[in-house]
């Protein structure tokens, strides 16, 4: 449906006197798609089976589909699943085209719309399969997806998820470093691999590693979160997930199989650390440093508003001391939700090593009990042997877990529009009132406390990650959902303006803030992807002043556009479906 749209927009454009012209994919069914084999699965939405119409009809098959459709676990381990359902469909000014098993499936004339689930999928095991499948998707100039960067329309898709090697060193050493280079402590993991599995097997080590936080612990370790720049509660302590990754290989836009790091292809090396995915080349291993590991401790506070006036006195208390709770070693999450305000901080040791933890927390605490409208339900500090035992209490196993609920909170299957700021530490320090009031005026946010302390202390321009990473206390996420069933063009276009208005309020406090990246729109993960489809400016949101190095390195890199995302580095001419591109 869309491509004959495109026919016409390119008619048009031949009749018109303005010289310009499409240059599009090469798509199934067009006369220049390849007919030699290639090794391919050609998957169908995974509710098709629910569909009385549909050949792949099977009550018992839906009836699986239908209890695991919230899973993010059960998502992230197929090829034709995304965590949030949007991206899994077509959804314009014009057309909803999706998939959806809870509609009106009995009527035979209802169908199951392919939506952007890939056409075909390529179960990539090894180096050379990635390799093969650049190669042939160049030649032919096929639309190339990778899982961990989303579905597309038409698309050929790499899956890398079967790709889970996992190898420590205790002396890595960068190709190519200097003679005498020390080696360090790493984890070499393949693209496939979860931050479920890789806590667990750095944990049996006695150390740590810097990675993502999300229910169920279906975030990619090797694919988007370090494209993106990779933010972490374990951030402020070590560092973003780009700072502690020491060595990338990577396969090229033109195929080639090349090793980055300091030393080895350094300007690739700076790119990839957070220019967004797979725009520079598609990762075949993520080379991280691990941290010995040791006890923590954990706060955590539930409290309930019941008057306006309260929430603000709060949301202002909370702004003046964030620095200070920063400073003071404290990193983690303030999710809150209507007259709900909730806390889940951690800080390294036990007692916590920075002498003024426990003190700071404290006189918040006492602060806000003191405010009229404000109630405190829940106030506990704990020490767990280390951040696993944390992270398995609070993401994994739920009866453990200490205060708000993020094995509900963190969802899957279901369709949302997202927008996210980071909030820089300027703001809680010189203007915490009117930060205060545009924090007030979003009935729900998740916000992260994950800069501040390591993070700040790294050179801004050391990897191309949005500088604003540097200069940032908080990532904010606002997040709202529809009903994928019942919903209209105009219902689904009204939330998502809605979320972008929402934001425009944090946007126009911080002008030195950010974004999160597009790029790394669709991980498969269960962590809330961070973009707004409607951001505006995102080259500068998304990467500051980086951005015209990143795009002066990705038109040489990869001049054929092979790899090209939705708002990712070079994307300006394409439309949003990446199928044409205006010249």
């Amino acid at each position: 449906m869309l491509r004959l749209s495109y026919l016409a927009i390119a008619l048009a454009v031949a009749i018109a006197p303005i010289e310009a012209a499409l240059q599009c994919k090469c798509l199934p069914g067009d006369s220049c798609f390849p007919s030699r084999p290639h090794p391919l699965i050609h998957p169908r939405p995974i509710g098709d089976v629910c569909f009385v119409g549909d050949p792949s009809f099977n009550a018992a098959a839906c009836a699986t589909v239908e209890s695991n459709w919230n899973n993010g676990a059960f998502r992230a381990s197929i090829p034709n699943a995304l965590q949030f359902t949007n991206w899994e469909s077509i959804i314009n000014s014009t057309v909803i085209e999706q998939c959806d098993p809870f509609g009106n499936v009995t009527n035979p004339a209802d169908h199951c719309f392919q939506g952007r689930v890939p056409w075909g999928v390529v179960n990539a095991t090894t180096v050379s399969d990635i390799q093969n499948t650049v190669l042939f998707a160049s030649q032919y100039n096929l639309k190339l997806v990778v899982k961990n960067t989303g579905f597309g329309e038409s698309s050929i898709m790499l899956w890398t998820h079967n790709m889970q090697d996992v190898v420590f060193s205790d002396t890595f050493v960068p190709q190519n470093a200097p003679s005498g280079t020390q080696g360090v402590p790493t984890v070499t993991i393949g693209p496939g691999v979860q931050w479920n599995t890789l806590y667990v097997d750095v944990a049996a080590q006695g150390r740590v590693v810097v990675g993502g936080i999300g229910a169920g612990g279906t975030v990619g370790a090797g694919g988007g979160w370090p494209a993106g720049g990779g933010h972490s509660i374990l951030a402020p302590f070590y560092g973003l997930g780009v700072d502690n990754v020491v060595e990338e290989t990577v396969v090229l836009p033109s195929g080639e199989h090349v090793t980055a790091n300091l030393y080895t292809n350094p300007d690739l090396f700076w790119a990839l650390r957070g220019g967004g995915g797979p725009s520079f080349g598609i990762l075949t291993s993520v080379t991280y440093l691990t941290h010995p590991a040791g006890e923590v401790t954990a706060a955590f506070l539930v409290s309930n508003t019941t008057t306006e006036e309260g929430r603000l006195a709060l949301f202002t208390e909370w702004a003046k001391v964030h620095p200070a709770i920063s400073d003071a070693g404290w990193a983690g999450m303030w999710p809150y939700s209507g007259t709900q305000f909730f806390l889940t901080l951690m800080a390294l040791g036990s007692p916590p090593t920075n002498p003024n933890a426990n003190a700071t927390l404290q006189g918040f605490y006492d602060t806000i009990s003191q405010i009229p409208g404000v109630e405190i339900s829940l106030e506990v500090t704990k020490t767990y042997t280390g951040f696993q035992q944390w992270y398995e209490d609070n993401f994994i196993n739920s009866e453990n877990g200490i205060g708000f609920n993020y094995t509900v909170g963190d969802f899957s299957g279901i369709p949302v529009a997202v927008a996210s700021r980071l909030l820089p530490r300027v703001n809680f320090e010189n203007e915490p009132a009117a930060l205060a009031q545009a924090l007030t005026a979003l009935d729900d946010a998740r916000p992260f406390l994950v800069g501040g302390g390591a993070v700040a202390q790294v050179d801004p321009d050391a990897a191309s990650v949005n500088p604003a990473f540097r200069i940032m206390l908080t990532d904010l996420t606002i997040a709202l959902s529809w009903n994928a069933t019942t919903a209209t063009i105009q219902d689904i276009e009204g939330v998502r303006q809605n979320v972008t208005d929402l934001a425009n309020g944090l946007r126009a406090i911080t002008p030195t803030g950010g974004a999160m990246s597009m790029s790394i729109k669709c991980m498969s993960s269960s962590h809330l992807v961070q973009p707004d489809i409607l951001e505006p400016n995102w080259q500068t949101s998304y990467w500051g002043d980086h951005y015209p190095r990143l795009l002066a390195f990705k038109q040489a890199l990869d001049p054929k556009d092979l790899l090209i995302v939705r708002q990712g580095v070079n994307s300006e001419a394409w439309d949003d479906e990446i199928l044409c591109k205006t010249v």
